[in-house]
């Protein structure tokens, strides 16, 4: 039980290090809504911050994932060392080449992600994406570093990694005007270096890592390393590529689409982030130790636990953004540029996006568990098939309801990659929580639209307040007060493993 009591130490940690960067986030976004509202510059921005993830974070991600059970398969400290040294090396010179090949070639890199942009916006795109690009480096080493702390169970500097980056953001941001918009992709690369710092000290003070000059591609460790990655490559890639289409076809639309949706996901994955992010980064070391142990049972029972409360953890979250899109977003960005025709772009992309929120965060959950079991290539291709579904509802919807048909069929996608990976644990591995985590997710859902229609009627049609400020307070606690009390009556059981993973100390 301590073991457990552990797990929810580090989910609360991280929570709280995500709640924090995803307020500061908020601020970030605020601040370049305010500034440049929803226009060619905030669209060049948004394009070319996305650039560098979708090229080269797939491969971090994969790394990072698989990092974690080959790294115990190690049995030396030294091994450890040169294994994980000889990746951060081939990793800079494979990154740096990258970087000078998309500075070489810019615009036909753009044209690549987006290729109905008007003039101005790919004039803006082409000095900020030959900035922002050298920001993977920062990037892959936070990714490679933070799962050797994950691995030896640490994950203070996880935690403050996003908030470091976006105080430094935020900075560059102020200073940032139309003439300079470039600084934003400057703080970019300043943001991930940063961040980068308090990952390397916990490093070197809690961890016995000694770094190594040592490099080689043909090293049978890597070679091991690069087979188990390339199925998650090809995942993460393929979901690359359900966002190019999605860039591609928002770049056709009117001007500040790109920007809009941009805000609009970024609100709908503050939860998903904060949340399924935080619980599967901290349980995924664990449950790799009780498979390695062959204690199945057990992995099956706590899976299902923690799953669970991340769907009554996103539910209420996503039924109150769809509630109260527009007033959310009214309050939070119609300021200074941003006027009311972007508020409603971006609140009815967050209502599309926000359909999607359970689902997405517990289907990660799962891929998780698929992980934990050493099998990438199931979730692989179930990941694939749902892209490729994603990719068909969009170009057919976007003629239809536009930006509303690219969020929302993100939504889609993501429940029918839940479904699937639900359906393969099940039957695959015979993991027999597999039913509890689907009626839990449904119940979660079905007990935040109750509070969701009350509090619709209640401040939409009864009460009225004198203005935003006053209203949405008072509706987000109503609407607390509603779901946490109908979960107490309802699902006490469920209420009190929301509390563990909240409150509890270990035993």
């Amino acid at each position: 039980m301590a073991k457990l009591g552990k797990i929810a130490r580090a989910s609360m940690l991280l929570m709280i290090g995500s709640v924090l960067s995803k307020i500061l986030g908020f601020a970030r976004e605020l601040l370049v809504a305010y500034l440049f509202g929803a226009t060619s510059i905030s669209d060049a921005f948004v394009l070319t911050n996305s650039i560098p993830t979708l090229i080269f974070v797939a491969l971090a991600t994969a790394i990072n994932i698989n990092f974690i059970p080959f790294y115990h398969r190690i049995e030396t400290e030294d091994g450890k060392n040169k294994f994980t040294s000889n990746l951060v090396n081939l990793s800079i010179v494979a990154m740096l080449i990258g970087c000078l090949l998309v500075n070489a070639f810019p615009r036909l890199v753009l044209k690549v992600f987006a290729l109905g942009l008007p003039q101005d916006t790919e004039n803006y795109s082409v000095l900020m994406l030959r900035i922002v690009i050298f920001s993977i480096i920062p990037i892959i080493l936070s990714y490679i570093f933070q799962a050797l702390l994950q691995a030896n169970e640490k994950f203070v500097s996880t935690a403050l990694f996003g908030i470091v980056s976006n105080i430094a953001i935020i900075v560059f941001t102020f200073i940032a005007k139309e003439e300079t918009y470039y600084l934003l992709s400057v703080g970019t690369i300043a943001a991930n270096a940063l961040g980068l710092i308090p990952i390397m000290i916990e490093v070197k003070k809690k961890t016995s890592y000694q770094y190594k000059p040592y490099m080689n591609i043909k090293d049978d460790q890597i070679k091991d390393l690069v087979l188990l990655t390339a199925p998650l490559l090809v995942e993460s890639l393929a979901s690359s590529l359900s966002l190019i289409v999605d860039r591609n076809l928002a770049s056709f639309l009117d001007e500040g689409t790109i920007s809009g949706l941009g805000y609009a996901g970024t609100i709908g994955n503050v939860a998903v982030t904060m949340i399924a992010t935080a619980i599967m980064t901290a349980t995924f070391p664990a449950f790799s130790k009780m498979l390695a142990k062959g204690e199945k049972e057990e992995f099956a029972n706590q899976f299902e636990r923690y799953a669970s409360v991340i769907s009554y953890l996103l539910a209420p979250i996503s039924v109150f953004m769809i509630v109260e899109a527009f007033d959310i977003v009214e309050l939070i960005y119609e300021h200074g540029a941003f006027d009311s025709v972007a508020t409603v772009i971006v609140a009815q992309s967050m209502i599309c996006y926000s359909v999607g929120a359970v689902p997405n965060g517990v289907q990660w959950y799962l891929i998780r568990g698929f992980y934990a079991m050493q099998d990438t290539k199931t979730p692989v291709i179930i990941k694939v098939v749902s892209l490729v579904i994603n990719i068909v509802l969009n170009i057919i919807s976007v003629r239809f309801i536009a930006h509303m048909g690219i969020a929302l069929s993100t939504s889609i996608s993501y429940l029918v990659a839940y479904l699937a990976l639900a359906i393969c644990l099940k039957k695959k591995y015979k993991i027999n929580t597999v039913d509890r985590i689907l009626f839990e997710s449904l119940i979660s859902v079905v007990l935040s639209a109750v509070a969701g229609v009350a509090v619709f009627f209640l401040f939409g049609r009864l009460i009225e307040l004198p203005n935003l400020y006053m209203k949405l307070p008072v509706a987000l606690l109503t609407f607390g007060v509603l779901y946490l009390g109908m979960i107490i009556v309802f699902r006490k059981s469920k209420w009190n493993d929301i509390l563990s993973v909240i409150k509890r100390k270990g035993e």
